[in-house]
């Protein structure tokens, strides 16, 4: 570790606050949008088809989990502290152009810009993290500490975000949200320390055209992108085919925005508790990649209650408890285990894995459920759709546990037998 680098190290405390208070209110505007996007694109521009819906969600995820993977050497040389304001002051630039688009084309550029900014915070922010705090464990509570303020906006967003778009207010919805990312970049102008840069210490520049390669040779990297890749999949299903689907389900905006705040809340309340639970295996040895895993299998039976019953609130509910101790276990993790790379290679390149495992992910589930759920639904094959994103988390599961398995029979019976999940444990 050089010299620079040891400076940066900050107590948990000194790192979180910060950081913490970036997401909070960050994402307090992101969720007073992103719960009605898909709505509210459809009344933009009267007469598009479920396609257009979808490659406009696919477009904004994409780009707000993905844009910084195309500014990386910028990102390595731009001081923290003027990377993530400059974030959230382009995001609100975004939204606050969005009510002015005469055309569909011109709202996917405007997303794009939000998208961007969007992603320069996130990814600086969580650098930040990784950069400042040594431990695992240390890093895992403060990524939890993030995912208990992303769901106390979560609980308040989707309330506003579904009053607001239901009157004749959808333009103050927007330049609302714009506002809240404007404001947030003036706090965190003052939260962030100055100095530091996501480059210092780096023994090289963060791969850029070889990052994919990197991904594919890599056994370690290819191992933990595709698990994220296959869970973010699942994740991108919520503010996407879910969100459509309340809105056949439930008339009143109260409804429709429960939903949403009952993930928030359940996270909120028991966030801590679930990373105390994951922490103690990460003590205790454990690899990030066996709660990843577990992640992704309690979102497959997330989508179950779905597929089961398309019109009941009580099914919608259950799926909803399910998807939140899914995101729990999975969302956090997944930039623990990511930061495990960071002891050899640049901390930019080792978050830019992580968006693109992500971005392809969440990119594929916003499409997926924003074309091909609208399509199913107007076929009456809802459920259908449902079953099928179960039987897709199923897989990486099964699949998990029988590599697992085949790479614990060698070792044979006796002192020398491996189970199954201390193989799986390695596997990251």
């Amino acid at each position: 570790m050089t010299t620079e680098t040891s400076a940066a190290r900050r107590t948990k405390n000194q790192v979180a606050v910060p950081v913490v208070l970036d997401y909070l209110l960050s994402h307090l505007g992101f969720y007073c949008l992103l719960p009605v996007l898909p709505v509210l694109l459809g009344r933009m521009h009267q007469g598009v088809g479920p396609l257009l819906i979808g490659t406009s969600l696919f477009t904004f995820t994409f780009t707000y989990k993905g844009a910084s993977l195309f500014c990386a050497g910028l990102l390595q040389r731009l001081p923290i502290r003027l990377a993530i304001p400059g974030g959230l002051t382009l995001a609100g630039l975004g939204f606050a152009l969005l009510p002015l688009s005469p055309h569909p084309l011109v709202t996917l550029l405007f997303l794009v810009v939000a998208g961007v900014g969007i992603s320069v915070n996130g990814i600086t922010a969580r650098m930040y993290v990784a950069m400042a705090l040594e431990s695992a464990g240390e890093r895992n509570s403060v990524f939890a500490g993030i995912q208990v303020a992303i769901n106390v906006s979560a609980a308040v967003g989707p309330i506003v975000a579904n009053f607001l778009v239901d009157g004749p207010h959808e333009k103050r919805l927007l330049l609302l949200v714009a506002a809240i990312y404007w404001v947030s970049a003036a706090v965190m102008s003052l939260c962030v320390p100055s100095g530091l840069r996501p480059g210092d210490g780096d023994a090289r520049k963060p791969l850029r055209l070889g990052l994919i390669k990197a991904m594919v040779t890599d056994r370690r990297v290819r191992t933990v992108s595709l698990v994220t890749l296959a869970g973010s999949f699942l994740y991108g299903q919520f503010f996407s085919a879910f969100a459509i689907h309340v809105t056949h389900i439930a008339d009143s905006a109260t409804a429709r925005a429960s939903f949403f705040t009952l993930n928030a809340v359940l996270i909120v309340v028991l966030q801590m508790a679930v990373s105390a639970f994951t922490n103690r295996g990460l003590e205790r040895g454990a690899s990030p990649m066996r709660f990843l895993v577990l992640g992704i299998a309690v979102f497959a039976a997330a989508f179950v209650p779905l597929g089961a019953s398309t019109t009941a609130l009580t099914t919608a509910y259950l799926a909803v408890v399910l998807f939140s101790v899914a995101e729990m276990l999975f969302t956090p993790m997944v930039s623990t285990a990511f930061a495990e790379f960071g002891s050899e290679r640049p901390m930019v390149e080792v978050f830019n894995f992580r968006q693109v495992a992500s971005t392809a992910g969440e990119s594929l589930g916003g499409f997926a459920g924003g074309a091909l759920f609208t399509y199913a639904a107007q076929h009456g094959a809802g459920g259908a759709y449902w079953w099928g994103v179960a039987a897709v988390g199923t897989v990486v599961p099964v699949a998990a546990l029988a590599r697992a398995r085949r790479r614990a029979e060698p070792a044979g019976a006796g002192a020398g037998e491996q189970r199954p999940e201390a193989v799986l444990d390695g596997a990251s």
